[in-house]
């Protein structure tokens, strides 16, 4: 552990120093987040000035990926720049509150998201086990159960400020982050609750409702093909089949970015950070969690079969009455 770590949060030496890293392969990535920051704002953005402008769009389930990308617009606008410069300059810039806001904001983007698709994967779930109550699966109610996860999301990310654990600056002192490398009781016993609430029981749940659904909708095309009568059409149950697909493809890239991190945070915790793995690893595996605000909207907007149909007609009759109008001036 280097010396700064050691040195008392109120001491400004601590919020300045060189990163106990090499320099030149975290300025790397330091180009790369900010690049990123400039890709998730204009596809996180693109996304929800689509969501807002098409009311097409805003079906119940897209209300949660809806939510999703607001958290990951907002991550582009101030996580990615905090960290991508920083590794830049390769040492922290922006002293105790700016790493309490890239602390912050890392936190409840990370846990927001990763509930707000268990929210839309249980959703789905339901609509297939229970397509006679398809219709209790409302607009209103989606926005009420995002508006929920988003503040149970921000109650966690205040657990740190109101004593259990801190945030403070991650060992490669270009990011900020919960103080996952103190192994006193008050701070291990919160990294390792939230990794069970916020990483272990999410994926589990995703695992079992997508699980659940496939197989549910795998029988209902069974029953489909013998001519039995359903509640869902041939059409619908393929609709669902392509959303499941874009929700399954969406949380393997959020998992598959954060995974890393998560595995370097637990090494560290029962290693302790002496023995964990070396801050370069640590920093790059923080960085590739962080540009999952990039990966989410890129893999949804890949997938989505239903965005990208709608989007083209809507824009298309957008392109027609412009071009209408330009014709009844003209006359």
């Amino acid at each position: 552990m280097s010396e700064q770590t050691n040195l008392s949060r109120d001491d400004s030496l601590f919020w300045s120093g060189t990163a106990p890293v090499n320099c030149d392969i975290i300025r790397i990535f330091g180009i790369y987040l900010c690049i990123s920051s400039f890709i998730g704002i204009i596809c996180n953005g693109s996304l929800l000035y689509s969501f807002i402008r098409y009311k097409d769009l805003r079906s119940p389930s897209n209300i949660f990926v809806m939510f999703i990308v607001g958290m990951g617009l907002l991550a582009s606008c101030t996580l990615l720049p905090l960290t991508g410069t920083s590794s830049i300059y390769c040492q922290w810039l922006y002293n105790r509150s700016g790493c309490f806001l890239d602390g912050i904001i890392g936190f409840l983007y990370g846990c927001s998201s990763v509930y707000l698709l268990c929210a839309v994967s249980i959703s789905r779930c339901y609509i297939i086990i229970r397509p006679l109550n398809a219709n209790k699966v409302t607009l209103e109610k989606c926005i009420i159960a995002s508006c929920g996860v988003v503040l149970i999301s921000f109650l966690w990310t205040m657990m740190p400020l109101m004593g259990w654990n801190e945030y403070t600056m991650d060992l490669g002192r270009t990011s900020c982050c919960i103080n996952w490398y103190d192994n006193r009781p008050v701070y291990l016993s919160f990294t390792i609750v939230i990794f069970i609430f916020i990483y272990c029981i999410p994926l589990i749940i995703l695992i079992v409702t997508n699980t659940i659904t496939m197989i549910g909708l795998k029988r209902m095309r069974e029953n489909i093909e013998r001519g039995l009568q359903l509640n869902f059409s041939q059409r619908r149950i393929e609709m669902e089949r392509r959303i499941l697909r874009s929700i399954t493809i969406t949380t393997c890239g959020f998992f598959i970015t954060w995974t890393p991190y998560s595995i370097a945070v637990l090494i560290s915790i029962f290693r302790g950070p002496d023995y964990g793995t070396p801050p370069i690893i640590t920093s790059i595996c923080s960085i590739f969690a962080k540009s999952s605000a990039i990966w989410i909207p890129l893999l949804y907007m890949g997938t989505s079969t239903q965005f990208r149909f709608r989007l083209v007609n809507n824009t298309a009759v957008d392109q027609q009455t412009a071009t209408n109008r330009v014709t009844a001036t003209q006359q």
